[in-house]
């Protein structure tokens, strides 16, 4: 009987722990740098995978992504992932190699409706949530402005904005992944850094998934480095930065529309942007001036020191604001006016070459078009006169009105002048989330119409560059067409570098803890900014882990180019350079861009092969 007890008790200890036991599932996703989302409610995307295996390439020095998702039908406490030691042929790589985060779900607009989807990459899956609330300015409509011919009421839209992403603790994310519940899904997301020293060859690892109530899981992770090492890009990567350093002569309208930040946080900012390939941004100061009229270089002289500091290059053109009294308006200028132009613009150039610069541009007047446009030529030519020149968004117009005189024009995308695209291609924004295929607006093909490569060639043949903008904003939910904008696409439409809006908004203030603007609004994650800014770093986002890869393709592509040149020099692999010319001119803006860089690897080894 006391054995029957105990077998019996036994039992029961068993169903009870499997009841508890919650069941989940895992799924590989890939490509990670993908723009269907994953959406409560709704089927996983095909890029959800039922694998077990991870597979990337990653070269020395290189940032590459992988991704995975826990799904689960019953709550999972406490879920920690541990990846385990890289281990090779040729030994082990640093602990720090792999990197592991949380894509945290977030409330995000996307044309006049707002959607609750993995968005934010976190070490701290706590530190930002979402509820069930409305936010202030919602509550606070007074009338609705729809795009055109849509059908939305005052009751509608407040029910659309329904959510908020509410800041849970100060917005300073932890080095290391820390546990948490998981309700129903997670996306994780893992980096990993190869060291520049590291030896060729696959590497191994394990990414074991442990709940606190469910047994663990164990994911595979292979990393193949190749042998060569990468070039820099043939393009420039730049980002609108409207941002400000904090000082005592800032005005109060300064302060309300740019947030200054710390010197600490400008720092961590540059570290970030050079880590993701943005290597020059451009500056929103420019030179100042004394109460005598001297033209001084103390903050800019304090911004390249953090960026030089931060891994930015020097031996790049400057993309600065106006100062020092410069006047660059509509119409005719003074002769003071234009003599103190052209006497700014000397000094600043003289300045930024003695510091290893190749020059400096100023701001001319941001998207202006049309007559608006031609008003600006007397104070564009009197900065060209002082040995500097123009660097300005601009639309298609542009290269017939002041061609001669913008050195930097940054050319809207196409796209950009949709003003609903939505509505132009009659389909849901959420249709859009699920299956971007069905919206081509921000298509990089769009810069191939004959119009787009007048305009390129035209500013080409003035010896000017041209970049791309608004192709699209960097909060744009599209982590893969930030990705073929900046790297393939750059290259196959003709463009010389990318600008666009903005790796913070203007208007972004620093997230703290306890600010009631905060409490009554949540946490912005819009359309605008490819990054969170917090008082100590920013946290990222799918959409800048998209813009790195961009500039990693351009890298490859630099990189094959180079073998071609060198084979050809040497009156090697004759044929395989034939052949690798051909599937170049051959390969188109939508090509899968992850192929496209493992046969660009292959390749570029094959033609190094002595």
């Amino acid at each position: 009987m006391f054995n029957l007890r105990n077998l019996l008790f036994a039992l029961t200890c068993v169903l009870i722990s499997s009841r508890a036991s919650a069941d989940y599932r895992t799924y590989v996703i890939r490509p990670a740098i993908n723009d269907n989302s994953i959406l409560e409610g709704e089927a996983l995307p095909v890029e959800c995978r039922e694998e077990t295996v991870m597979s990337i390439m990653c070269a020395r020095g290189e940032y590459e992504p992988a991704s995975f998702l826990v799904e689960t039908d019953e709550p999972l406490k406490q879920v920690m992932v541990q990846p385990g030691p890289l281990k090779g042929v040729a030994g082990e790589l640093p602990a720090d190699a792999v990197d592991v985060r949380i894509a945290q779900r977030v409330t995000c607009t996307v044309a006049y409706a707002q959607h609750v989807m993995p968005w934010v990459l976190l070490h701290d899956p706590g530190l930002l949530t979402v509820v069930n609330r409305t936010p202030q300015w919602v509550l606070d409509l007074k009338e609705v402005q729809p795009a055109p011919g849509a059908v939305l009421s005052l009751e509608k839209y407040r029910e659309g904005f329904s959510t908020i992403t509410e800041v849970n603790r100060e917005f300073v994310d932890p080095e290391k992944l820390q546990p948490g519940d998981i309700a129903d899904f997670r996306q994780f997301w893992i980096t990993v850094h190869i060291p520049e020293n590291a030896a060729a060859g696959t590497y191994h690892s394990t990414v074991t998934i442990t709940p606190g109530n469910a047994p663990a899981t164990t994911l595979k992770l292979t990393v193949t480095v190749p042998s060569f090492d990468l070039l820099p890009p043939p393009f420039e990567y730049s980002v609108y930065y409207p941002t400000m350093l904090d000082h005592e002569g800032l005005s109060a309208g300064q302060r309300d529309k740019y947030n200054p930040i710390t010197d600490e946080q400008y720092l961590a900012e540059c570290r970030n942007m050079a880590a993701h390939g943005c290597t020059n941004p451009c500056i929103y100061e420019g030179p100042e001036q004394d109460e005598a009229g001297n033209i001084q270089f103390t903050r800019l002289s304090r911004i390249l020191d953090m960026r030089e500091q931060a891994g930015m290059p020097k031996g790049v053109m400057l993309y600065l604001f106006d100062g020092a009294g410069m006047v660059i308006k509509k119409g005719e200028l003074t002769d003071q006016q234009e003599q103190r132009n052209i006497e700014v613009a000397q000094t600043t150039v003289a300045w930024a070459k003695a510091r290893g610069y190749t020059g400096a541009l100023f701001m001319g007047a941001d998207e202006y078009s049309g007559d608006r446009l031609r008003a600006m030529r007397e104070s564009y030519a009197s900065v060209r006169a002082g040995g500097s020149g123009i660097w300005v968004a601009n639309q298609g117009d542009y290269l017939d009105i002041v061609g001669d005189l913008v050195d930097r024009p940054i050319l809207a995308h196409p796209g950009a002048l949709i003003v609903d695209q939505h509505q132009q291609w009659q389909v849901h924004p959420r249709e859009t989330l699920l299956h971007r295929q069905q919206m081509v607006t921000w298509d990089p093909e769009m810069f191939l119409t004959p119009n787009m490569q007048r305009i390129i060639k035209g500013t080409h043949e003035y010896g000017h560059k041209i970049f791309s903008y608004f192709d699209p904003q960097g909060g744009a939910k599209v982590p893969q067409l930030h990705r073929r904008h900046r790297g393939l696409g750059l290259w196959k439409t003709g463009l010389d570098g990318t600008m666009t809006w903005a790796y913070v908004h203007i208007w972004t203030p620093t997230i703290r803890y306890g600010d009631q603007h905060l409490k009554d609004h949540g946490v912005a994650c819009g359309g605008n900014a490819f990054v969170l800014r917090g008082p100590k770093g920013p946290v990222d986002t799918l959409g800048w882990e998209g813009y790195r890869e961009g500039f990693d393709d351009a890298r490859y592509l630099a990189t094959l180019q180079d073998a071609i040149a060198k084979a050809r020099a040497a009156g090697k692999h004759r044929r395989l350079v034939a052949r690798t010319e051909r599937w170049l001119g051959d390969v188109t803006v939508n090509v899968d861009l992850d192929e496209w860089r493992l046969e660009m690897a292959h390749r570029t080894e094959a033609l190094l092969k002595p």
